[in-house]
C-alpha cells in the first residue's frame, strides 16, 4: 500500500474546473481544487479550546455551541464571494480525492465534538467549570486537533502530494536562518 494520497484528477471536466478556479483565484487552491477558507471553522474550534482555561467563563458558551459544517454547507452560508464556485469545483473533484479529504475532515469533527462533549460533562449542574478542571485536557486535545488541521491543510495545499516539510519544521528552519543573519 502506497503512503501517497490520491492526487486530484479532473478528467474531461478539466477545462471547466480550470475556468472555475481562475474565477476564484484567492479562494480555491489550484493544487487541490479545495478552498483553504473551509479550515477556518476548525481553527476557530482550536482557538476556543486553547484559550478556554484562560478565558473561562466567557468562552464556554461559544465553544459548547460550536458545530462543524460540511464543505458545501460552509460555503452556502459564507459571505465570501466565490463560495458558489468553491462548491461547484468541489463537486467535480475526483471521488477518491474528495473521499480522502472528507475522511480527514471526519477525524477533525470527531476530535472537536468529543472535546466539546467531555467539557460539557465536566461542567457542574449549575454550568460552572473551573480552569484547573480543563487546563490539561484542553492542552492535549488542542495538540491533537492542531495536528489534524495541519494534515488537512497539507492535503489542500499539496493536492495529495507529500509536503516537503511541515509548517513547524519550516518555521523552525526560518527562525534559525533569521537568528543566523542577525548574529552575523
Amino acid at each position: 500500500m502506497s503512503n501517497t494520497l490520491p492526487h486530484p484528477t479532473f478528467g474531461e471536466t478539466e477545462p471547466l474546473i480550470r475556468d472555475l478556479i481562475a474565477r476564484a483565484p484567492h479562494l480555491i487552491n489550484p493544487s487541490s481544487g479545495i478552498a483553504n477558507d473551509f479550515i477556518n471553522q476548525y481553527n476557530e474550534a482550536l482557538l476556543l479550546l486553547e484559550n478556554l482555561p484562560v478565558l473561562l467563563p466567557e468562552m464556554i458558551d461559544e465553544l459548547l455551541a460550536w458545530k462543524p459544517k460540511t464543505y458545501v454547507a460552509y460555503f452556502e452560508s459564507s459571505p465570501l464571494s466565490g463560495g458558489d464556485v468553491a462548491i461547484r469545483v468541489y463537486k467535480l473533484l475526483d471521488d477518491e480525492f474528495r473521499s480522502t479529504f472528507e475522511k480527514r475532515i471526519a477525524v477533525m469533527n470527531a476530535i472537536a465534538q468529543q472535546a466539546i462533549y467531555l467539557i460539557r460533562a465536566m461542567q457542574s449542574k449549575a454550568g460552572d467549570l473551573k480552569s484547573e478542571q480543563v487546563e490539561c485536557f484542553c492542552r492535549v486535545i488542542s495538540k491533537r486537533l492542531r495536528i489534524e488541521i495541519e494534515k488537512a491543510v497539507d492535503l489542500i495545499n499539496h493536492g495529495g502530494d507529500e509536503p516537503k516539510e511541515t509548517s513547524q519544521v519550516m518555521a523552525d528552519r526560518l527562525m534559525a536562518a533569521v537568528a543566523d543573519v542577525q548574529s552575523s
